[in-house]
């Protein structure tokens, strides 16, 4: 039997200051780990906003929307924070996800007050540095 984690509660009680920003959760949901693939979400949404928190495959993506426009947080993190998250990838077993999940929440609430509240101006370059062409299209979350 896998062990019984709680990265759903973890998520939803790191990513806790999204309440005071105007989101409430939209969906939620948590596996129960017995393969590798499974995992859980948590999705967020405001006004103009929304964010979700998902772990599946090992991949750890947050993902920040705002009408069409889609930007990962490593994206974002590498782009307009010059890779201040120290994150080389989104792959983490389950062993070191907790403090992932804990990093990426206090950054996120540090950062990114901007990209949440849907900040015109933050969102048009978003929306320019995700449109970019690149070697292989634009960038996709």
């Amino acid at each position: 039997m896998a062990p019984r984690y709680q990265f759903l509660a973890q998520a939803k009680r790191d990513f806790g200051f999204l309440s005071a920003l105007g989101f409430s959760i939209e969906s939620e949901s948590e596996g129960t780990y017995v393969s590798f693939k499974d995992g859980f979400c948590v999705s967020y949404l405001s006004k103009d906003i929304s964010l979700s928190v998902a772990y599946y495959d090992m991949e750890l993506e947050i993902v920040f929307k705002r009408g069409r426009i889609a930007a990962s947080y490593i994206f974002l993190d590498h782009n307009l924070h010059g890779n201040a998250s120290g994150w080389a990838g989104v792959m983490f077993p389950v062993e070191k996800l907790a403090p992932v999940i804990e990093d990426a929440a206090r950054d996120i609430e540090a950062h990114y007050e901007p990209v949440l509240r849907g900040d015109p101006s933050v969102w048009q370059k978003i929306e320019k540095l995700v449109s970019a062409p690149t070697e292989h299209g634009p960038h996709l979350p």
